[in-house]
């Protein structure tokens, strides 16, 4: 049977029995959705959301021998990539306050106009969600970029899908508020 037939589950018991294409075929069949949610968790700055990808692959590799199939591979795995978000997250703030102290900013030419627009409004939308509790941001990101339905979420976070639908609602509606121009 081929890897796209094959449930998460299967592959990942077939990647604990040695078989390396399973392995392969998991990253192959997730990775860019992880990618767009690490990336929008993280948002700009030194942190790439390729290296936490790829932390995440690497610990869920590394925890195949205790992994238990439950059919909820994909919660599972959006539950490994916010902990390491939050641990990128943690190490940036630190490398920041170092280079903050070394002061070394960059000089760069001046992009076209529209460019900066869309970049200006692209920072202001990282801004207002960086500004959201954890709580609400990781709801709005499995939402919205990583495009996981309420169920889930709620399977990813461990909390009730009526939660998920509050927390989402609680969030775009500061997240209106913040943005609103004044």
């Amino acid at each position: 049977m081929p890897a796209d037939a094959r449930s998460d589950d299967d592959l990942m018991l077939l990647a604990r029995a040695n078989v390396p294409a399973a392995f392969s075929a998991l990253v192959a069949r997730h990775q860019r959705r992880a990618l767009r949610v690490a990336g929008r968790q993280l948002g700009p700055g030194a942190i790439t959301a390729a290296d936490v990808v790829q932390n995440t692959f690497i610990d869920i590799y590394r925890a195949l021998p205790r992994y238990q199939p439950r059919g909820r591979f994909g919660s599972y795995l959006f539950r490994i990539l916010l902990n390491q978000c939050r641990i990128a997250q943690r190490a940036a703030r630190i490398e920041a306050r170092h280079r903050q102290r070394t002061d070394t900013a960059l000089a760069v030419a001046p992009p076209h106009e529209s460019a900066v627009l869309a970049r200006e409004r692209e920072r202001d939308t990282e801004a207002a969600l960086a500004r959201l509790g954890a709580k609400l941001r990781d709801v709005v990101v499995l939402r919205y970029t990583g495009e996981l339905s309420y169920d889930e979420i709620a399977a990813t976070l461990e909390i009730p899908t009526g939660t998920v639908k509050r927390r989402l609602f609680d969030a775009m509606k500061k997240l209106r508020t913040l943005m609103e121009p004044t």
